[in-house]
């Protein structure tokens, strides 16, 4: 009897410390372990202050909901659930918090809810899939169903989910003539390419890009293309790296990936496999895919017939062709532009010298002194500055209209005006403005969201990502001064409209020399806003425009120009021309808004300073008002809040409840790219076999004074709490170092990623062995252990969606296959080429 009591006490101490762990990986359950990557990915970052409504087809239908914590409001008057169906105005939970967590090639959250028919549960299953196009503020997509469905199906897409990538440029100028294939890269799946018509082996390919891991595409890192065979033991093999931009060879465009695996093939020179892609110019192919054409002798090729690999000039044609009513489509990305909300209006503008200009688009004016069919006027001379047509043409940048055979100018010519359209930075002015105004022609700069195709995500893919977001300018360009030359410039945005400033609509930076008259002339493109930023190899942060104006010394090329992001204690700062070089134009960036995560002290009273930039801020002045702020919880928990002196309350921590203290402070954290900043504690009282810990996330708010704490996530060793004030904005900020610093800048510390899932992964691995053994060894054991091996079993049922609309191949997968594993600068820098 002993005997059995000890068997059942170790299997009650396996118990014990599974239940532990799993507690920890339900209150963590939010940073995901990749296991292929050996990295961790952060969704905490899909918490919201707000419950997320998601609207869809159903007019009387609604759902809230939250995926890393329960819900803000409560679901039918109780707590306890993450989703919310609200139909015909009643409320009903549909998933349970936790989920179940399931990484089996994919980030899948089951959450399972109340009854729905017949004894039937709803289940919500939540697909986290990898886009890198996409910020953090994104939303989940809700898939069609049917009314009486029981099984929902959510996609929910982020850049949170995506792991490390390799990207080059993806533009080329040969014999003056300009190519752009960035539109066939893809940003959330890749290209599959059968080989002779087999399912498998099958190529896995992207486009000046490293191929998207995701489930059924485990490729290894830096790819371009690989090999997907399950015959192989090593099912993805690399058939190529990611390493130097298209180029021309006998008269075709190609790229090549190179440094592939291994080549195991005799008699073959090349050490490792690479791949060559040939593009030929198609106009009608515009969704088109490669096609295989052999090389398994360790050099694969492939063909791609599509429009992509037609020059810019030649699509501009094309797209003159095939337009219709002041509609035009992109003939690369097939993306319509239509501006027909903006016909038959007079609208006005308005010329330095400030004579008014009255214009239309794609329809002729309806009050006009110019006569019939005039599509822009000058209202005080009654001279038609051309007639209208309903001709709008595509072009890189945005679409425009040219209305032409105005009235008579000089030399016999007539008088003709460009309305070009771009797609500008959030929050900028939707106006039209007057930009040049020449002998014989007008140009006019609209900025508007009708023609918003894309814009880049203005942020870093790294763990301790740098947002530049807070750089982008929305009303005024930054204008860098260097001698008679001005550089304009936006970050990840084209050029806010500037009157007289003509330079290639949708640029993210121009340069131009200034007359002494105060004109503009010799605009010169730096490129456009086409690739989000990333880190050098000095790990610092750098924006890249391409694809600007032709450069003069190699017109092979196009210029393009580089922006270098440096940490330092200036708030934004602003950029400074450096050099030129190769048709590339080098500024650097001194802003605190590229230091990232900085690693701070704490001062006695009452202070945080950053270790770095000397940034202080006094968090006494969350305490003027009242000792200590209480938060409660959904279930009625109540912590208690004194990040100064909480010692004198709460069992030696800053945070307490009953009696228990949350931890001391362990660190300091400055996040500037974030605007917050996180006091992290550490070694509270003792809770299980751990400790309790805390963490607040402080975060500037310039309209809420000292704001009040409230709670983000919670578990039952652990709660973090976030606080918008405006004690730690720069208005609060005291710096007591005004030292250029820059030359410390490779000092930051880096902050490292959780290892919760790593260290759980571990203890998981020992208790299976220790359970393994005594389940073998002898039928007694097993009898005792096998009720608790479901602990360890994340099964999901076998139900699959019975009606859903998907858009690509990799997400048919994974439903249907759910159970397979403004500023102005002068600088005397002399160092300018005028290109």
């Amino acid at each position: 009897m002993s005997k059995l009591n000890g068997q059942f006490f170790l299997c009650f101490k396996l118990i014990i410390i599974a239940s532990t762990v799993l507690t920890v990986i339900f209150a963590t359950y939010c940073e995901v372990p990749e296991h292929n990557l050996s990295l961790v990915y952060n969704l905490t970052k899909l918490s919201f202050r707000e419950d997320i409504i998601i609207k869809h087809d159903y007019p009387n239908e609604t759902i809230r909901m939250q995926l890393c914590s329960p819900l803000i409001k409560k679901c039918n008057n109780q707590d306890g659930y993450a989703i919310c169906l609200i139909k015909n105005n009643i409320e009903k939970g549909i998933g349970k918090f936790p989920p179940v967590l399931d990484t089996s090639g994919r980030i899948l959250f089951n959450f399972t809810g109340d009854n729905c028919l017949d004894g039937i549960n709803y289940t919500v299953h939540v697909i986290i899939k990898c886009d890198y196009s996409i910020g953090n503020n994104s939303y989940p997509e809700l898939f069609p169903h049917s009314d009486q469905q029981c099984n929902l199906f959510m996609i929910w897409k982020t850049a949170l989910a995506c792991g490390p990538r390799t990207q080059t440029n993806c533009t080329v100028v040969n014999d003056g003539r300009y190519y752009d294939l960035s539109p066939l890269t893809r940003f959330t799946e890749n290209y599959e390419i059968s080989i002779n018509n087999m399912t498998y082996p099958k190529i896995i390919l992207n486009v000046c890009h490293s191929t998207i891991h995701q489930y059924s595409a485990i490729c290894p890192i830096k790819s371009g293309a690989c090999l997907d065979d399950p015959k192989n033991p090593k099912r993805y093999s690399s058939l190529g790296e990611v390493q130097k931009p298209p180029f021309f060879a006998n008269g075709h465009l190609k790229i090549e990936y190179q440094d592939g695996a291994v080549c195991k093939m005799e008699n073959i020179m090349t050490p490792h496999i690479k791949t060559t892609i040939t593009f030929i110019c198609n106009l009608k192919s515009m969704e088109s895919i490669p096609e295989y054409i052999g090389g398994r002798n360790c050099h694969y090729q492939l063909i791609w017939y599509t429009a992509a690999a037609c020059d810019i000039e030649t699509l501009r044609n094309y797209s003159i062709t095939t337009a219709d009513k002041c509609i035009v489509t992109n003939p690369v990305t097939n993306f319509t532009y239509n501006l027909q909300t903006l016909m038959n209006r007079d609208f006005t503008v308005t010329s330095a010298s400030n004579v008014k200009y009255k214009f239309s688009v794609c329809s002729m004016l309806i009050n006009s002194t110019c006569g019939t069919g005039t599509g822009v006027c000058n209202s005080e001379h009654g001279t038609s500055l051309g007639q209208a047509n309903t001709n709008l043409i595509w072009k890189q940048g945005g679409p425009y209209l040219n209305y032409t055979n105005g009235d008579l100018c000089k030399n016999e010519m007539r008088r003709h005006t460009l309305i070009e359209f771009l797609c500008g930075p959030e929050g900028s002015p939707d106006l039209p403005l007057l930009m040049e105004e020449y002998p014989c022609q007008t140009i006019i700069h609209w900025n508007t969201n009708l023609v918003c195709e894309k814009r880049i995500k203005c942020a870093t893919d790294n763990d301790d990502e740098i947002n530049l977001t807070p750089l982008i300018q929305s009303r005024k360009n930054y204008i860098i001064k260097v001698n008679s030359t001005e550089f304009h410039i936006n970050v990840c945005r084209p050029l806010i409209p500037t009157q007289g400033l003509t330079c290639e609509h949708g640029s993210a930076a121009c340069k131009v020399l200034v007359t002494s008259k105060n004109e503009y002339v010799n605009e010169i493109s730096l490129g456009f806003p086409e690739e989000s930023p990333t880190l050098n190899k000095d790990l610092q942060t750098v924006l890249r425009y391409i694809g600007g104006s032709q450069c003069p010394e190699n017109p092979a090329k196009s210029i393009s120009s580089n922006f270098i992001f440096i940490c330092n204690n200036n708030n934004q700062g602003l950029p400074v021309y450096k050099h030129y070089i190769d048709c590339t134009y080098v500024f650097e960036w001194n802003t605190s808004i590229a230091c990232g995560a900085v690693m701070g002290d704490w001062k006695s009273p009452c202070t945080i300073k950053d270790s770095f930039l000397s940034y202080e801020y006094d968090l006494s002045l969350l305490y003027k008002k009242q000792q200590i702020h209480y938060v409660k919880s959904r279930q009625g928990k109540e912590y208690a809040l004194n990040i100064c002196g909480g010692e004198k309350y709460c069992n030696g921590s800053a945070i307490c409840h009953e009696g228990n203290g949350y931890g001391s402070l362990g660190s300091v954290i400055f996040d500037y790219s974030r605007d917050n900043i996180k006091l992290k504690y550490s070694n509270g009282s003792k809770c299980n076999n751990s400790s309790y810990t805390s963490e607040v996330r402080f975060i500037c708010d310039l309209s809420v004074s000292i704001g009040t704490p409230q709670l983000l996530l919670e578990s039952q060793c652990s709660a973090e709490f976030e606080w918008y004030t405006d004690v730690i904005c720069g208005k609060h900020a005291n710096s007591q170092n005004t030292e250029d610093v820059s030359s410390s800048r490779n000092l930051l510390e880096q902050l490292s990623p959780s290892h919760v899932g790593t260290v759980a992964g571990v203890i998981l691995t020992v208790i299976a062995v220790i359970a393994a053994l005594i389940y073998f060894r002898k039928p007694v054991e097993r009898t005792c252990c096998r009720p608790w091996t479901n602990l360890f079993s994340f099964r999901r049922g076998t139900d699959r969606v019975q009606y859903c609309r998907v858009d690509t191949t990799e997400e048919a997968r994974l439903l249907l296959d759910a159970s397979d594993p403004m500023q102005c600068q002068t600088d005397s820098d002399d160092d300018l080429l005028h290109a």
